[in-house]
């Protein structure tokens, strides 16, 4: 596991909210949010910074991009 600054921690976690955000409240559950965050984590490894990458990459797999999400984002 990489260690990260409090920078990048601040833009992960906020990527990860953001992508939970969008989800219907029926769908969310703890194993999914642990989904999305090991996602995230494994697309920040990469070098991935950016906070709209980081949350497609928390949307995207798992099942979540099946979801009926919301476009306000």
């Amino acid at each position: 596991m990489s260690a990260y600054d409090s920078e990048t921690l601040d833009i992960m976690r906020k990527a990860l909210d953001q992508a939970w955000a969008l989800l219907p409240e029926a769908s969310k559950n703890k194993h999914l949010k642990l989904d999305m965050a090991d996602r995230v984590l494994r697309k920040a490894a990469t070098g991935e910074r950016d906070a709209v990458r980081l949350r497609m990459a928390a949307l995207t797999g798992g099942g979540v991009d099946q979801l009926a999400i919301k476009h306000d984002a």
